[in-house]
């Protein structure tokens, strides 16, 4: 079998056709759609909001559970 040669080149032009064009027509598609008033910026959070999660109800669902005897 005949083993093709890779140049640096050629790797270095298929590493930017593979990776770097998506993420730039992806990028472009993102800055398109809100230029275009398509995408609404997410709204504030509440007044009593806090990142780290203190002084919030705890999740849905989830209560502690009685013994029974």
């Amino acid at each position: 079998m005949n083993e093709p040669s890779a140049s640096p080149f050629i790797v270095a032009l298929l590493f930017i056709l593979r990776c770097l064009v998506p993420l730039a027509i992806l990028f472009g598609i993102s800055y398109l759609l809100r230029k275009l008033g398509l995408v609404a910026e997410p709204p504030e959070p509440p007044s009593g909001y806090e990142e780290n999660g203190e002084n919030q109800p705890p999740p849905g669902g989830k209560k502690k559970k009685r013994k029974e005897r």
